[in-house]
């Protein structure tokens, strides 16, 4: 956002609040790790050992060791955003699907010219920190970095799919079909990202339009 200077990792955030004069940056972070910790994203596993040569000895086995930043922004309204991403390049390519949909704009469309027709209500919603409602498949690991306050350098399970693994969009639309499934509601055979149930008087239907944003 114009006429802020937006930090490129946590150690720049810090030395921006010293030189502001305030502590904003330090609250958009401690307010991602409290959300992140509410998803219980991580399983501590206690201090890592990491002998001369940079390795982690008390590894959990078959896990890979991977990194995490955290990517900073201002929102319009000047609230300071923070968000922990992982660095999932430095995972394998996976074979298993990492595939996450969303709806056409066709479809939207057509959603939106059946409410308009029908005189049905027509609602927008957000699923916050919508990853975090699934479980990742893949065996990795951090180790904490300061950012992460007492837990600094302790080896860190990554349990939910958390924002840059390669199949975190894949694993959250696992999640949102069997939700979507136990309330009811069905996939369009035409785009499966349209969900649609019959209304509790049966005369109408119900329909939910599927949308990852960035």
């Amino acid at each position: 956002m114009f006429g802020y200077q937006i930090p490129r990792d946590y150690e720049e955030a810090m030395e921006l609040d010293r030189k502001n004069g305030n502590t904003k940056w330090k609250e958009a972070i401690d307010l991602e790790l409290k959300q992140i910790d509410d998803y219980q994203t991580f399983k501590d596993l206690g201090k890592a050992e990491i002998n001369t040569k940079g390795k982690v000895i008390n590894a959990p086995e078959g896990y890979k060791k991977i990194r995490v930043h955290m990517v900073f922004a201002v929102k319009h309204d000047g609230r300071h955003k923070a968000r922990l991403v992982a660095d999932g390049h430095l995972t394998r390519n996976t074979t298993a699907g990492a595939y996450s949909g969303v709806v056409s704009l066709r479809s939207l469309r057509i959603v939106m010219f059946l409410s308009e027709l029908n005189a049905f209500k027509l609602w927008g919603a957000d699923i916050g920190n919508a990853y975090l409602e699934a479980f990742t498949e893949e065996k990795i690991f951090i180790v904490a970095g300061p950012e992460f306050g007492d837990r600094k350098g302790h080896i860190l399970i990554i349990s939910k799919a958390l924002y840059g693994l390669r199949t975190s969009g894949a694993r959250w639309h696992d999640r949102l079909f069997d939700v979507m499934r136990d309330m009811g509601f069905s996939p369009s055979k035409n785009d499966p990202d349209i969900w649609m149930r019959p209304s509790k008087d049966g005369e109408v239907y119900e329909y939910i339009a599927v949308y990852v944003d960035d």
